[in-house]
């Protein structure tokens, strides 16, 4: 089961909404001054785990936020290079939930007030509680999306989604871009209107 988790990898961006999205970027740089950008070679390692329709989808989906921003796509020596990387990690999430059953009146003798060796009244029961724990293993997914500056090799700007993985193909193939989307949301320069 692990092994076929794996094999469809990139299924953790299942909907902006669960994607944890942090972002990164030098403030002092002039991200409108650049025109062109190319994408980093993929990691080959990946391959093991992202498949190649996953790979595409993920590499189309960052060209087209790019282009959408204005930047020409070229295929080597842009002015900014975008390279993107996934990291996957085995979890398993922890849910209690707790039943409690109250006490009960009832009644019955006791110690008495003002002398009177003994007296009934009132009185509560004792109450008992069952906690039920469950344990869910899944597949934690990151894609790392880091764009450098040709010219000085510096990181520039970084994107990180963060969510669980999703094995059902269509969901995946149709939140993916969604979510790649999600991660660019901001940059500092916003995606223009297509025409």
């Amino acid at each position: 089961m692990k092994k076929l988790l794996l094999a469809l990898v990139i299924l953790f961006l299942v909907s902006c909404s669960s994607l944890q999205v942090t972002n990164n970027y030098d403030k002092s740089v002039n991200f409108k001054s650049f025109t062109t950008f190319s994408l980093y070679p993929w990691n080959k390692d990946l391959d093991k785990t992202v498949n190649a329709y996953d790979k595409q989808t993920i590499m189309d989906a960052v060209k087209s936020e790019m282009q959408r921003r204005g930047y020409q796509y070229v295929e080597k020596d842009g002015e900014l290079i975008v390279s993107t990387f996934v990291i996957l990690k085995n979890k398993t999430d922890y849910q209690a939930y707790t039943d409690h059953y109250g006490g009960y009146a009832g009644y019955g003798g006791g110690w008495g007030y003002y002398g009177s060796p003994w007296a009934y009244g009132y009185g509560w029961g004792p109450g008992f509680s069952t906690t039920t724990i469950t344990s869910r293993d899944y597949v934690q997914g990151s894609l790392l999306i880091d764009i450098f500056e040709l010219k000085s090799k510096k990181l520039i700007w970084q994107g990180i989604g963060t969510g669980e993985v999703d094995d059902d193909p269509a969901t995946r193939d149709r939140n993916l871009p969604k979510s790649v989307s999600h991660i660019f949301r901001r940059y500092p320069i916003p995606k223009q209107n297509k025409k």
